[in-house]
């Protein structure tokens, strides 16, 4: 879009886009959900006439009240925009003149004059609702927000939608779901009494996976010599790769068995029984 900026400079179509996208600066300038909301919180909660309470006065009400319209006229703004650029634009995209950015153009223009005017309708019907409420707010001489003379409207009319648009509402066929079929518990009962999924049956593990799993026997580490003849073994059986079934020190990480083959022959020189005895329940606790 910035590009095309220059060749659209010149075109009303642009113009009006521009002239959109200043009133869509403004609405979000315009924080109208915040003023109601503190408006609201003013309010005392419960009202009585023989009860004398803190109440709003009339000038404030009057002030949500214009907000409401300013609210209300600046989506009326949006709207022209929307139809003047819509039209124009259109009118190029018959031509085949700048398709891409014009496509986009009008379909993003159209959403925003669908919300606009959805947003107006709303915006009508709660100025409608709080009009007629402005005498049950108490009025103070000094203080006063409209000025002499001034009178705020009595009604607002909401936006009326396009012939086109009313035209496709009415031939809208209506649509006529089927009745949804209503399961009472006695009949849950007998298509569940119906149903046969069967026996769960245990299945016991296979031979083969249980002989090929590997047994550890206490008594291979019997003496230092069997010690040191296991370390042997299993440590040429940990070089292969990968390593055989009939290693039993697979399972175990490289740097705790090789802290444990230190372990080992640095306490054999010093105290033989201590150091197969350590190694005997390193060996067990990782295999067993």
């Amino acid at each position: 879009m910035a590009r095309r900026k220059n060749s659209f400079r010149n075109m009303p179509g642009f113009r009006a886009v521009c002239k959109l996208n200043s009133a869509l600066c403004r609405l979000l300038r315009l924080d109208l959900a915040r003023d109601l909301v503190q408006f609201r919180g003013a309010l005392p909660d419960v009202c009585d006439e023989d009860l004398g309470g803190a109440m709003p006065t009339r000038s404030s009400f009057e002030y949500i009240l214009v907000r409401l319209l300013g609210f209300y006229h600046l989506h009326e703004r949006i709207r022209e925009c929307c139809l003047t650029a819509a039209s124009y634009f259109t009118q190029l995209l018959r031509n085949n003149f700048f398709m891409d950015f014009i496509t986009l153009l009008i379909a993003a223009i159209a959403k925003i004059n669908k919300l606009s005017s959805l947003q107006a309708s709303k915006s009508a019907s709660l100025y409608n609702k709080l009009r007629p409420q402005v005498a049950s707010f108490p009025l103070v001489a000094k203080h006063k927000f409209l000025a002499e003379g001034q009178e705020l409207p009595a009604k607002l009319e909401p936006l009326k939608s396009s012939p086109n648009q009313t035209k496709a509402d009415s031939n809208t066929p209506d649509l006529v779901l089927k009745p949804k079929k209503v399961v009472t518990k006695m009949e849950i009962a007998k298509l569940e009494a119906k149903s046969d999924v069967g026996t769960v049956i245990a299945r016991k593990e296979a031979p083969s996976e249980v002989l090929s799993k590997p047994k550890f026997n206490e008594e291979v580490l019997a003496t230092v010599a069997d010690a040191q003849r296991f370390i042997v073994r299993e440590s040429k059986a940990r070089k292969q790769n990968p390593p055989p079934d009939s290693c039993l020190t697979k399972s175990i990480p490289k740097h705790e068995w090789l802290a444990a083959k230190t372990l080992f022959q640095r306490k054999m020189s010093k105290d033989p029984a201590k150091a197969l005895n350590i190694f005997r329940k390193f060996i067990v606790s990782k295999i067993k």
